[in-house]
């Protein structure tokens, strides 16, 4: 039996799934690394937004910090009865993906003071 033409037969099936497998993981990975960057963007900004949330510009220096740390992100930042709402999105725009299309992510919090604590948490 000739066991070098099974092995080819067998390599020739099996790598290109592996090479999807390996391209949707590549995909999944750059997504959630970007996620966790505007969640801890997003986290800090609502922080720091807290400490200075009766001042009249705090709109422009949320925007004006999250800028120095994520250029390029669509920012919405409102402040309604002392709650802050604060939403970032950035494109996922891979060459290597298997989607031929631009990936969004979001990330979107609402932060407020109740008993002199912060309370920050994900806006749904």
């Amino acid at each position: 039996m000739n066991n070098k033409g099974q092995s080819l037969v067998t390599f020739v099936l099996v790598m290109p799934i592996v090479f999807l497998i390996l391209l949707m993981v590549y995909d999944i990975g750059s997504m959630v690394l970007l996620k966790n960057e505007l969640d801890d963007i997003n986290y800090m900004a609502i922080d720091y937004g807290l400490e200075h949330i009766i001042e009249d510009d705090i709109n422009a220096k949320l925007k004006e910090l999250i800028i120095k740390n994520k250029k390029n992100v669509n920012i919405d930042v409102k402040v309604l009865d002392n709650k802050l709402f604060v939403e970032l999105s950035d494109n996922i725009d891979n060459k290597l993906s298997l989607i031929n299309k631009i990936i969004l992510v979001k990330s979107s919090y609402v932060g407020y003071m109740e008993d002199d604590k912060k309370i920050i948490m994900k806006n749904k």
